[in-house]
């Protein structure tokens, strides 16, 4: 056998990946993190934009997330506020309406509230999302569309209920499973209100990126970026991992922390069980896009929503001088917007936000990335009933996480170092 040899080899840089690289170190292991990227954060990124700082993956935090909470608190880094919109808007086929936030919130909550009956005796425990799994099933046998169809709404309150419920899904609603909605207001306390404020008020002045080298650097750990792993054989008390470059490395334990939709890109050497490779072919449901613009218009925060919207989700980031504001859309499929075509993002804008003047706008691909295929962990229906519980179980020295398939809050951050923290306990014991 040949190549460097670990206790511990971490496939994937994300938040999952950095953690459970650091609690294999600090259990005394020696730990080699593997990046395919140039950076470490995953489906996180802070990058400079013309002047400005934007996070083109997850941002957003709240004191809600345990995991990530105490982390903050760990790395002594500060969080911020945004602002409520001044004015909202919304639509009802081809009518815009307006009003306050308050107002159209009153009306997301009659849909809402009703879509998510039931939540409390099938998610009982959120953090232990198949602790009532047989009361669970009903929901999880849906699509978000499926379960909209179920629900007496008005048009004004299924439009919109479904535009809230595409920016949330980052995916079709035919696609998405109903269960990602009703764990994510399992998770807020049950509360619509606290459902919004966990996704989108909470930040990092800092950045995701001083969390995630808080948490990287914080045992002794070495790092290869650039680096693309291309295979996870296991031979005897041995774990060999061939790089693309045919490098070979070998460990006593391998922790895979990648994307669940870019699992089929490694090559397992036996193969994963039948059923992690019925989770794998199937993947999770995200493709959409977030996008950021720099617009000039009226000098007011704006939050303005549309179903069937290539960024129907649209609201004021920042307020910058002279009549500019930078928003952040979401939009259920990343095909439907191109960020490099100003024309186009103009004709969209005059479709949810009349009256402003795009001058930019910048997105990331995360569809189109072959380390990511896809935005945050956004499951299929069947996931809880079928896959979620084999995906967390090893795989002789193999260990598989990622926000993907974290118990509580999949999808953020939270869920990702709560589901690093666990492969890391378990790597260490693997390889000891």
């Amino acid at each position: 056998m040949t190549g460097s040899r670990y206790d511990v080899i971490v496939v994937g840089g994300g938040f999952a990946g950095v953690t459970a690289a650091r609690e294999a170190a600090l259990k005394g292991r020696s730990v080699l993190l593997l990046e395919a990227r140039d950076r470490l954060g995953g489906r996180t990124w802070t990058s400079p934009w013309n002047g400005l700082t934007v996070e083109y993956g997850g941002g957003w935090v709240h004191w809600h997330q345990p995991h990530a909470w105490s982390e903050i608190t760990r790395a002594g880094l500060a969080v911020q506020l945004s602002e409520d919109a001044e004015l909202s808007g919304w639509y009802v086929g081809e009518e815009r309406r307006s009003g306050t936030m308050r107002e159209r919130d009153a009306i997301a909550r009659r849909g809402w509230d009703m879509f998510v009956d039931g939540v409390r005796d099938a998610l009982p425990n959120p953090h232990d999302p198949l602790h009532a799994i047989d009361e669970l099933v009903r929901f999880d046998r849906l699509t978000i569309a499926e379960r909209l169809d179920e629900l007496p709404l008005s048009v004004e309150e299924r439009g919109v209920l479904a535009a809230e419920l595409e920016s949330l899904a980052s995916a079709p609603l035919e696609d998405a499973g109903a269960v990602s909605v009703l764990r994510w207001h399992a998770l807020s306390g049950y509360s619509l209100e606290l459902t919004q404020y966990t996704g989108g008020r909470v930040t990092l002045p800092a950045g995701t990126r001083a969390l995630v080298e808080a948490i990287a650097g914080a045992a002794p750990v070495e790092r290869r970026l650039d680096t693309v792993v291309a295979s996870v054989a296991q031979r005897g008390d041995w774990v060999e991992v061939e790089t693309r470059d045919g490098e070979t490395l070998v460990a006593r334990a391998v922790v895979v922390a990648v994307p669940i939709n870019t699992l089929g890109a490694i090559e397992f050497t036996p193969q994963l069980s039948e059923v992690k490779r019925q989770a794998i072919a199937q993947g999770q449901a995200s493709r959409g896009i977030k996008i950021f613009i720099r617009a000039r218009g009226a000098d007011l925060n704006q939050n303005s929503i549309r179903p069937g919207h290539p960024f129907g989700y649209l609201d004021t980031e920042v307020m910058l001088s002279g009549g500019e504001q930078v928003l952040i859309g979401f939009g259920p499929d990343a095909a439907l917007c191109d960020a490099a075509d100003t024309a186009s993002v103009q004709r969209q804008m005059d479709q949810i936000l009349p009256g402003y003047e795009v001058i930019e706008a910048t997105a990331h691909d995360w569809l189109a990335d072959p380390f990511s295929r896809g935005t945050w962990a956004i499951h299929r229906p069947g996931w809880y009933e079928h896959f979620h519980a084999a995906m967390q179980q090893p795989e002789g020295r193999v260990v598989l996480a990622g926000g993907d398939i974290a118990n509580g809050w999949a999808g953020f951050m939270d869920g990702a170092i709560e589901s690093g923290l666990r492969a890391g306990a378990v790597a260490a014991r693997l390889s000891a």
